[in-house]
């Protein structure tokens, strides 16, 4: 019945019309149909391409993609379906159990029941369910054949078709490991030599590969600009092409190229380039060892390699090899890399790549040509261009300087190209670059550019062209060839700039370059040319290092080389038959003189070997020995008017044994350093060096004194500083004074400051004449070996043009008082203080040297004239220099003229002095009155001196004016003094002068004026309290002043009057004491009246209306009443009342 209703279904079914020429033979569309006949949902599928989309008119369902995608994605599902169950089946099978096992499935509408034995019920066994299996993949075939046919413009349908046939390879080559463990293993090998496994078991025509080919270019003939298709298809053949011949995968990249736009070469390129090189693109979610996601809509791939990528989803190559672990992650991979295309051709490729789609790329090409292709010669003129390729190109379109994608610096790139030429100098030199030239090109501050008609004398295209100096054109300006100087000095600046700390590397990768060539000779050239050129430190030490490496590097060769030249020898001795009793003579020999003996014997039969290695010993020595000089050498390029370096390498010369070397370098100093540049020391130095090597180290004084007249007379060289040239010149003369040349150097002094030498000479020569140097060398030599005329011609001339010093005045005037020109002397000093008046610093010293020689010549014999000088002196000195010579005039009037004058004197210095020494100045008047005039006469001095003082000295003043009349035994007097100099000492910062108060109230005083001196110190407290004192001002490390008590005072004056005080007679008022009481004074009243003069006497003079109330300020000391029996009467002492006293004979 079933077979009935399909083969009806069968008739009733029109099968669409194709176009295409190739079409599967009607036996194979008739059991195709079958095939789809059995599945009800894809028989509605079939049936609904027979009918019409709409109404009449309308497209047949046939020519609709969606439909078609809609047919092909239902017969995926069904075989996916089917493969699950298979697998299922198949692992079911393979356990080793009896229990027959029924698989029931439905597919597409149809229902299966499969088990290994027939059984009612049973629809297939496992090899039936297989059957089936491949006939619905036929059936899709010819669906997708169909389709494609009908629409062959349609890029879904030939996309989903070209998927299906590429993914039924695997199938066919039993990748799903359902063979034997064997079989495994031999697709694993097969997967890891990227062989194919379907090789294995497809037959000999691999007739579904040549039919997916055909699909493939069937595709491309409407759809050749779809760079998908493209890709896929040389996927395709790189994975299942049974020749594995490169040249049709070659074919087909390069077909898409032409096909295909250039906006979209990029797609193309990366797949050609993972193809040739093996990389693969890394992948930063995944890893680079793992799938990416594959397909569209998959996770976004970004590159790090050497490839781009700009879309959401790797290419087909790309995926399928992650899928199987072919290709390596990186440039330099680890993983072993098995070459599937030829050297030539991919290097041809990876050029055309390089050369027209992306010139970055060229590094990376490089990088292979070194690591995978060894292409040494090729690697070094890739990185050659792309260090010539510097600035932008203003000629070509496109142009730029070279910015490496990787971040690759050009100190990396200069350094890379160097290892490349230096590890392989013949490669390079074969590739057409010229390692040597372009090193020494850069090294010189030439220019290397790239252009393309650059090319060497053996017609290479190198990319590069090195410039060498051109001469100046004829007619060219002086404007025009100075504008080239500072060109090329720009130029070398920014090229060494660039270099950075390359510069010693690239000579001592020349150096080795020319070692690995075998041009020992030509190398040591090279390191000497090195250290002759370089300008840091730094690279002195990295070509001096690989210098010495060098030179021990050959003496090990040539030890080696002789013994294996002894070797040798010894060997043919043991072979000759006469050698054996040579041997033993020898050894007796050797036995009865010695080592030294046999070693001779081999020197002499090999002569040239131990040469050489002595030549080599001494070259490394000589080489050692230099370092300091060839250091020095490079700190004199790096600042060639380093003045203190010159002398340290004439310096180095001389301590070598090399005079003449040292005296040659000193004359190279005086050529090249400037004076205007010099540093580190002057250039007056390097001649004065120089000098003293000709005199003491050659003994030439011929020598020295030719250089000093080249440099002072024929001013071969010129100073930028008068005072170098007038170094040179008093060496001369003191060169000439050591050879006892005194005329000759006499006339050398007075000539250099003649002013004849400058007038057409530098600005340093027409300085001379006002040197101090010059003059003071030339004053010495005048007073010893000069006439008395000529050193005052020398004197005057150096006043005359104002050149002369203070100190030269006081020599001059030195000299004429020694050779008693008395008068002479006093005219010098008049004329140095006419070039130095006050208040010039040296017109203090001019004014009392001059006043102590007129005075020490002329004494008191011409007073009017030694007044007049004072008086001249005094009017012009200013205040603060003035003391000293008022206390000279003074003690010239007190010695020579006449008292009065002699105080008058000191009177104007109390008034003409500085405030900060009149407290001194008032002293001296004041003692100086006393000595002359008696003490009373000093008394209208103090109050002039305490008027006019400030504070603080006019209180001391107060405190010796009030001793001096304690001494008179004015004690009324004293005490005024004081009272009136309390108001100008506070207690805080003046404790001094209250401590001489209180003792002199102790001494001199009774209860009421010790009362009076504590109400007036309260006074001037209370004054004082508003002003505020930091602790420096009010003396804070003054000592402490311990201040007596009422009681210790009034006990002290008791006993000062020789009162014996009695404790139980004390008054009841505390600091009252008792009176002494003569035998005259009898009565009370006349003690009263007594008290009260004396109070009256004491009292303090009025301040003011306000007067201080002690009673309002200390309670303590109020009166209390005394009452009559409460003290005793005694005689109050003389003492008390000081001039007030009453007369004892009254």
């Amino acid at each position: 019945m079933n077979r009935r209703l399909s083969s009806r279904k069968v008739a009733s079914i029109t099968i669409a019309p194709v176009t295409l020429t190739r079409l599967p033979k009607m036996r194979t569309v008739s059991s195709c149909l079958s095939t789809i006949v059995s599945y009800p949902e894809l028989l509605q599928h079939e049936e609904s391409l027979n009918t019409s989309q709409g109404g009449a008119g309308s497209v047949s369902a046939c020519y609709d993609v969606i439909s078609w995608m809609a047919y092909l994605e239902s017969l995926d599902d069904v075989l996916d379906i089917l493969k699950e169950a298979y697998e299922s089946i198949h692992k079911s099978s393979s356990k080793k159990d009896h229990v027959a096992r029924t698989t029931t499935l439905e597919a597409a509408g149809r229902t299966f029941r499969i088990s290994p034995t027939l059984a009612p019920g049973i629809t297939h066994t496992p090899a039936q369910f297989t059957k089936d299996i491949k006939q619905l993949i036929q059936a899709r075939i010819m669906v997708g054949e169909r389709s494609v046919s009908l629409l062959p413009g349609s890029y879904k349908l030939w996309k989903n078709h070209l998927t299906f046939r590429t993914g039924l390879m695997d199938m066919f080559s039993g990748s799903n490991n359902n063979g034997s463990s064997g079989d495994q293993e031999l697709h694993k090998v097969c997967n890891h030599n990227r062989i194919p496994s379907y090789l294995l078991t497809a037959s000999s025509k691999f007739k579904h590969y040549h039919a997916t080919v055909s699909a493939f270019e069937r595709s491309l003939v409407r759809l050749h600009k779809m760079p998908r298709l493209w890709l896929m298809y040389a996927t395709f053949v790189v994975l299942y092409d049974p020749e594995r011949n490169p040249t049709t995968v070659r074919r087909i990249y390069d077909r898409a190229l032409v096909a295909l736009p250039a906006s979209q070469h990029e797609r193309i390129w990366e797949e050609y380039l993972c193809w040739v090189t093996g990389i693969l693109p890394s992948n930063n979610s995944a890893g680079s060892g793992s799938s990416s996601g594959g397909g569209e809509g998959g996770l976004s791939v970004t590159r790090k390699g050497i490839h781009k990528v700009k879309y959401g989803f790797e290419s087909p190559l790309v995926a399928e090899w992650r899928k199987r672990g072919w290709g390596c992650g990186q440039l330099r991979s680890e993983i072993e890399f098995i070459p599937t295309v030829p050297t030539e051709t991919a290097l041809r490729i990876l050029r055309r790549y390089a050369q027209f789609f992306d010139t970055t790329f060229r590094e990376d090409l490089a990088t292979l040509c070194i690591t995978r292709y060894e292409r040494f010669g090729e690697a070094a003129s890739l990185l050659l261009q792309l260090l010539n390729n510097e600035q932008p190109d203003r000629n070509t379109t496109g142009g730029g300087a070279f910015l490496s994608p990787n971040g690759t610096t050009r100190h990396e790139l200069w350094l890379r190209f160097a290892d490349v030429c230096t590890a392989h100098p013949t490669e390079a030199k074969v590739a057409g670059v010229d390692f040597d030239g372009i090193i020494r090109a850069v090294l010189k501050g030439q220019d290397v550019r790239s252009g393309g008609s650059a090319t060497t004398a053996g017609g290479n295209d190198l990319g590069f062209e090195v410039f060498d100096n051109t001469s100046k054109a004829f007619g060219a300006s002086e404007d025009d060839e100075l504008n080239q100087t500072k060109e090329a000095k720009n130029n070398s600046q920014i090229l060494n700039h660039r270099l950075g700390e390359m510069e010693g590397t690239l000579w001592t990768r020349l150096a080795e370059y020319h070692v690995r060539a075998g041009d020992f000779e030509l190398a040591r050239s090279v390191y000497e040319e090195a250290l002759d050129a370089i300008t840091r430190v730094r690279d002195f030490s990295l070509v001096f290092d690989a210098y010495v490496r060098f030179e021990e590097g050959v003496i090990e060769a040539l030890m080696e080389l002789m013994e294996d030249e002894d070797e040798e020898m010894a060997e043919d001795e043991m072979k000759d038959d006469k050698g054996d009793s040579i041997g033993d003579e020898n050894e007796d020999l050797d036995i009865i003189l010695g080592d030294h003996v046999q070693n001779a014997v081999q020197s002499e039969n090999n002569p040239g070997a131990s040469a050489d290695v002595e030549l080599a010993i001494s070259r490394a020595e000589h080489l050692t020995s230099r370092r300091p000089l060839l250091l020095n050498r490079v700190l004199l390029r790096q600042n060639p008017h380093n003045v203190g370096e010159w002398i340290k390498r004439s310096e180095l010369y001389i301590d070598l044994g090399e005079v003449d070397m040292g005296a040659a370098a000193l004359e190279e100093s005086l050529t090249t350093v400037s004076s205007r540049k010099a540093v580190n020391g002057s250039p007056s130095t390097l001649v004065l060096s120089l000098v003293d090597i000709y005199e003491n180290q050659q003994k030439n004084v011929d020598a020295s004194r030719n250089l000093l007249e080249r440099i002072c007379s024929k001013n071969e060289y010129e100073f930028q500083d008068s005072e170098d040239l007038a170094q040179c010149h008093a060496a001369w003369v003191e060169l000439e004074i050591r050879q006892e040349n005194w005329d000759m150097a006499l006339d050398l002094a007075r000539r250099a400051v003649s002013g004849n030498i400058g007038r057409k000479g530098s600005k340093a020569a027409r300085g001379l004449s006002r040197s101090l140097r010059l003059w003071n060398l030339l004053f010495d030599m005048e007073e010893s070996l000069g006439t008395i005329q000529t050193t005052k011609d020398a004197y005057d001339r150096a006043l005359e043009w104002k050149v002369a010093t203070p100190s030269h005045v006081l020599n001059y005037a030195s000299f004429l008082k020694e050779k008693k020109y008395f008068e002479e002397s006093f005219a010098a000093y008049e004329r140095g203080l006419g070039l130095f008046p006050p208040p010039h610093a040296g017109a203090k010293m001019l004014w009392k040297n001059y006043l102590t020689d007129f005075l020490e010549r002329y004494e008191g014999s011409k007073t009017p004239r030694a007044r007049e000088l004072f008086d001249r002196c005094l009017a012009e000195c200013p205040s603060e220099n003035a003391s000293e010579f008022y206390l000279l005039y003074g003690e010239y009037e007190e010695k020579h003229g006449l008292t009065k004058r002699a105080l008058g004197v000191y009177e104007r210095m109390c008034s003409a002095v500085p405030a900060a020494e009149k407290y001194t100045a008032y002293r001296l008047y004041i003692a100086k009155a006393i000595q002359y005039l008696g003490v009373t006469s000093a008394r209208p001095i103090y109050e002039v001196a305490i008027s006019t003082l400030e504070d603080g000295p006019a209180s001391r003043i107060c405190l010796e004016y009030a001793k001096m009349e304690t001494g008179l035994r004015e004690t009324d007097r004293a005490r005024t003094v004081l009272v009136y100099g309390a108001q100008l000492a506070d207690p805080r910062r003046d404790p001094d002068y209250w401590k001489a108060w209180h003792e002199f109230e102790v001494s001199h005083g009774n209860e009421e004026t010790f009362r009076e001196m504590l109400r007036v110190k309260r006074s001037v407290q209370a004054a004082f309290s508003t002003v505020n004192y930091n602790s420096a001002e009010m003396g804070a490390g003054a000592p402490k002043v311990e201040t007596l008590t009422e009681e210790s005072a009034l006990e002290m004056i008791a006993k000062s009057e020789g009162v014996d005080v009695d404790s139980k007679k004390q008054p009841l008022i505390g600091g009252f004491v008792q009176g002494k009481r003569k035998a005259e004074v009898a009565d009370l009243g006349e003690v009263e009246r007594r008290a009260a003069r004396l109070r009256q006497a004491t009292a303090a003079p009025e301040t003011g209306g306000d007067e201080i109330d002690i009673d309002d300020i200390d309670d303590d000391e109020d009166e209390v009443p005394v009452h009559s029996n409460s003290f005793q009467e005694k005689a109050i002492p003389t003492a008390v009342y000081g001039g007030l006293a009453p007369s004892t004979e009254k």
